[in-house]
């Protein structure tokens, strides 16, 4: 049996990755001939290339267009969005979040589970699971419609998905993540820090393939960096894990790395007061940002970003917050070009987004049929923040529960 030549097949794969994205962005039947020319493609290598994704992929023959003239009606092919359904999750200290989208990276389904405090690892997996089948059950999917899934966790991760380190679920060090919550959901998995999946996610909706410097902010601060276009790791997975630093603390204040605030018991409560006037608010506000000045500029000089991205609950502040950072974090920089500071496109939406997102990309042979089919980001820039309501946590198989 003759061995397939790499470059061929990797040809053969983009072309294919070429015809199911122009009929999934078209959204109607196409025929070969309408193929081609979206394409640039021959007619002969659109035909062999839609057999195939007939086959694999979720494409099917529509009904027969008949042409001017007397000729045989041309044959018109669609992309099948309801074929299987995409997860991407959220795994917040308190809630998890799920987002399932169909194939077209339409958002079908959603679902939030609060989880206790004292919840260990064991049950924190069961809820993932719990979530995403609700979320499955809202988009009135059939089971077994789960392609693929990608889970934002808090802590850091080796290149094997492994948490080496988390404050907030610390019973998943060293457990095959991965593993368990493939077998859980039936179908791939791929498991990331979740303020990185946020950082990609906010790359990928501004269009390019800039560098950035992604800062969550909320309770407390945590950093991810985007370089070239992709997440960057380091060797050890490490790359921006600034609370890894012995004596790091991004504020006086903070206690554990939580923030504290002075005029109001949270941040929102304060930003809050400064929009509404409050000068003592202000005056806090304006010394929170020259106090983390300085580690948001070092970053900035470490890797010469061309954004410095806020996000989290505290980038709602808008303007209240941007503004000073913004000020205080140039004042810190003696170079010519400083980078832009801005809000998040996302908020507290950003870790679900990149999931799905990162699901997407990172499986696409899978949920597909063809590697390299792109993530359709900008779909899920436009979803309302708001989640269904929050169910408790109810006792869950820790096998086959999703199939």
């Amino acid at each position: 049996m003759p061995v397939e030549d790499p470059a061929g097949a990797a040809v053969r794969q983009a072309n294919a990755a070429a015809c199911l994205t122009v009929l999934r962005d078209q959204a109607r039947p196409l025929t070969i001939a309408e193929l081609a020319v979206a394409t640039g493609l021959s007619r002969p290598t659109v035909n062999a290339v839609i057999g195939e994704l007939v086959e694999f992929g979720p494409v099917r023959p529509s009904e027969a267009r008949r042409s001017p003239g007397a000729g045989r009606p041309a044959r018109s092919h669609a992309f099948d969005p309801a074929a299987g359904r995409v997860a991407g999750v959220d795994v917040g200290g308190g809630r998890i979040r799920a987002w399932v989208a169909d194939l077209s990276g339409r958002l079908v389904g959603r679902a939030e589970t609060p989880v206790p405090s004292g919840a260990d690892g064991t049950e924190r997996i069961g809820a993932i699971g719990a979530t995403v089948e609700r979320a499955l059950a809202d988009s009135a999917a059939e089971p077994g419609l789960l392609r693929g899934a990608g889970i934002g966790v808090p802590g850091i991760l080796d290149h094997q998905g492994r948490v080496t380190r988390s404050l907030a679920v610390p019973d998943w060090v060293g457990i095959d993540l991965p593993g368990r919550l493939a077998g859980l959901l039936g179908c791939p998995v791929l498991v990331e820090n979740d303020i990185k999946l946020a950082a990609l996610a906010e790359q990928r909706l501004r269009g390019d393939d800039g560098d950035l410097v992604f800062l969550q902010v909320g309770h407390r601060i945590s950093a991810a960096l985007i370089m070239n276009g992709t997440i960057l790791q380091g060797r050890h997975r490490q790359a921006g894990e600034l609370g890894s630093l012995r004596g790091m603390r991004w504020t006086e204040s903070s206690v554990r790395g939580r923030l504290r605030w002075r005029t109001a018991t949270t941040g929102r409560a304060v930003f809050e007061l400064a929009r509404d006037g409050d000068q003592k608010a202000s005056t806090e506000i304006a010394e929170f940002c020259a106090e983390i000045a300085p580690k948001i500029a070092t970053l900035a000089l470490t890797v010469d970003p061309a954004l410095i991205v806020i996000g989290g609950g505290l980038s709602r502040a808008g303007d209240t917050l941007i503004r000073p950072l913004t000020k205080a974090v140039h004042h810190m920089l003696m170079t010519d070009d400083k980078p832009v500071v801005t809000a998040s496109h996302l908020t507290s939406e950003g870790t679900l987004c990149g999931a799905l997102g990162a699901a997407f990309e990172t499986h696409s042979a899978v949920i597909f049929g063809v590697p390299g089919v792109p993530s359709r980001w900008q779909v899920w820039a436009e979803v309302p923040g708001r989640s269904s309501q929050p169910q408790p946590i109810q006792p869950q198989p820790m096998q086959g529960m999703i199939r």
